[in-house]
């Protein structure tokens, strides 16, 4: 699946082992300062320690068994630059699963996410998957001067408010703040402005509504808006990934025949594709059910 919708899609889950230090442990632990970040468990004492400093405070959400959220303990938050930067904020570590209710204060749906607060714990905005350090520095860095915020882009929208391509960065904000219904009619807008996609945000807006309906887990109903969008634009660069998800859309729904048929079909018309061998995984699993349960 594209990168780009890595906050929409969510799909991978594997385990890796990484630092202690990395997953929010005892905050009296603490390594010096510029060779690690210090972590705190606690957000509502993160937020303390950054009234008393004037610091800001970036909150990561993660799970144990989210994949990416390793990765990025691994690269992005041991990388010197990230360090370096981080001397302006008071991190803390929470574990999406465990304290739910922060979680769900904070309407956070995928993993990792990253909060960037100011010192009273209120949301600047947020960074959405995995990050590389230069990526994740250069991102925040534009929040903290209003730079490709949900507020900035809301108040360009003002101004262009047919701007397709506005109207579906600030669908996609709401999305990843896990306020499903805004980002759905900001979607439907981009639709009706630029329904031939001329602007190039029409054929992303139809996968964004299918990836919601995914969420809502109306397995049909996505799959019928991915082969939507396979219709109207075959020549979008998202038609290889909808082209995948319908099968697994099926399977899902317990649609077993009509998956594999999809699947084989993906086969035969993208032969060189970089899914190929997860398709021919997931023909495997479908055929020999006990094979994969065993």
């Amino acid at each position: 699946m594209k990168t780009r919708t890595i906050h929409l899609l969510l799909l991978v889950s594997y385990s890796l082992i990484c630092a202690t230090n990395a997953r929010g442990g005892d905050s009296s632990n603490k390594t010096p300062p510029d060779t690690a970040i210090t972590w705190y468990s606690s957000l509502d004492e993160a937020v303390k320690i950054a009234t008393d400093s004037n610091l800001y405070v970036l909150s990561d959400f993660y799970t144990d068994w989210c994949k990416w959220c390793k990765v990025q303990d691994e690269s992005t938050f041991t990388d010197p630059r990230v360090i370096a930067f981080g001397r302006r904020f008071v991190f803390a570590k929470i574990n999406a699963e465990i304290d739910t209710a922060i979680a769900g204060r904070y309407g956070v749906n995928g993993y990792p996410t990253v909060i960037v607060m100011d010192k009273s714990g209120h949301e600047i905005d947020r960074l959405l998957g995995y990050n590389p350090p230069g990526q994740f520095v250069k991102t925040v860095e534009d929040y903290l001067d209003g730079v490709g915020t949900l507020a900035a882009l809301e108040k360009s929208l003002k101004e262009k408010s047919q701007d397709t391509k506005l109207l579906l960065a600030v669908g996609e904000k709401y999305v990843g703040k896990g306020e499903f219904e805004k980002a759905r009619g900001y979607f439907t807008q981009v639709l009706n402005f630029d329904p031939k996609n001329g602007s190039g945000a029409a054929d992303n807006a139809l996968f964004d509504l299918a990836i919601l309906h995914r969420k809502d887990r109306s397995w049909y109903k996505a799959a019928e808006t991915f082969r939507k969008l396979i219709k109207q634009y075959p020549d979008s660069e998202l038609r290889e990934d909808a082209e995948t998800y319908i099968p697994w859309l099926l399977s899902k729904a317990g649609d077993t025949e009509g998956a594999l048929k999809a699947y084989r079909g993906f086969l035969k018309d993208f032969p060189s594709s970089s899914q190929a061998d997860w398709v021919k995984e997931q023909i495997k699993t479908l055929e020999n059910p006990r094979d994969s349960s065993s």
